[in-house]
């Protein structure tokens, strides 16, 4: 069933699907619960649903999407943004960047294009590696737990990582992984 799609609030955490892809894979996607405001976009719950034949772990970001995690529909405003986007980006990032852009939020998201074009148009962001920094500095989970789940994603999901060692990333003081 689809879920209720309600407004995004103000300064929304806007999920992009590589990054519920990847703690769903990890069966963590409890972790991704303690950000703040955090929602997703319709045109990312339609590749999670697309996905599920051929990467069953997401039936378990289906099931938060259904109860947990928000869909939002894009503002008028995000929607303009969101088909100025979809110029050069795949549609989950252009409107998961529309909807954070629209909200003066942020956006999650480990694709390249995405992440510039969220760089050049001043909006916040983080990725999944990000996340495993926050969730290790706030105490949520351990770095070797972090390592652990980076490089299974790398190994068993064909996550593209700067680093295969997550020990470099807490060095980083960008925050901007």
């Amino acid at each position: 069933p689809k879920s209720s799609t309600t407004a995004p609030p103000t300064s929304a955490t806007v999920l992009n699907t590589t990054a519920l892809s990847n703690f769903a894979q990890s069966d963590r996607l409890d972790l991704l619960l303690t950000l703040p405001r955090l929602v997703t976009v319709e045109a990312v719950q339609a590749e999670v649903d697309a996905g599920g034949e051929t990467h069953p772990y997401l039936d378990r970001a289906r099931a938060v999407l259904e109860t947990d995690i928000p869909v939002v529909t894009p503002s008028e405003r995000a929607a303009t943004l969101e088909t100025q986007l979809l110029e050069t980006l795949d549609p989950g990032e252009a409107q998961a960047l529309a909807v954070a852009e629209a909200t003066d939020g942020l956006l999650v998201t480990d694709d390249g294009d995405a992440r510039a074009t969220a760089t050049e148009r001043g909006v916040a962001l983080t990725g999944s590696i990000g996340l495993l920094v926050r969730f290790v500095e706030n105490d949520h989970i351990t770095a070797e737990t972090a390592d652990d789940y980076l490089k299974r994603w790398i190994d068993d999901a064909g996550f593209r990582s700067p680093a295969r060692d997550f020990a470099v990333f807490l060095d980083d003081d960008e925050g901007n992984c």
